[in-house]
C-alpha cells in the first residue's frame, strides 16, 4: 500500500448500495470523499396522543392537512386499551411549520382529549 495512489481504488455504486475498499485506511479516505452524498436535512416530528376515536378527529386532521400541505400527518389507532386511542404524528423537514401545524391541531381538539404531546 505504501506509495500507491488511492485515487485509483474505486468506489462502486449500484442504486443505493456502495462498495468500498476493505482496507480501513483506504475505506476512510474513500468514504470521506463521498460522505456528502449521504447528508440529508433532518426531519422534525411532533406526536399528539388523544383519547378520542379516529373518526372523531378525522375532520380536524383533514383541516390541518389542507392548511399545512407540506406536513405529513399520520394517524395510528391503538386497538388494545391504553391511556390513549390514537397517536397522531406531524412530520416535515421544516421544524417551524411542524410547530405551527401542531398548535393548529391542538387548538381544534378539546383539551380534555389530549393525553400528552411529544
Amino acid at each position: 500500500m505504501h506509495g500507491e495512489d488511492i485515487r485509483h481504488w474505486p468506489v462502486i455504486a449500484y442504486r443505493n448500495v456502495y462498495i468500498l475498499p476493505g482496507v480501513p485506511e483506504i475505506f476512510r479516505r474513500k468514504f470521506t470523499a463521498i460522505r456528502e452524498t449521504f447528508r440529508a436535512e433532518p426531519f422534525f416530528l411532533r406526536v399528539v396522543y388523544v383519547t378520542e376515536e379516529e373518526g372523531g378527529i378525522a375532520a380536524h386532521l383533514d383541516r390541518v392537512a389542507a392548511e399545512f400541505p407540506r406536513i405529513d400527518i399520520g394517524s395510528y389507532p391503538k386497538l388494545d386499551p391504553t391511556e390513549y386511542k390514537v397517536k397522531v404524528t406531524l412530520e416535515s423537514k421544516n421544524g417551524e411549520e411542524v410547530e405551527r401545524a401542531t398548535r393548529a391541531l391542538l387548538a381544534l381538539f378539546p383539551p380534555s382529549i389530549v393525553v400528552k404531546t411529544e
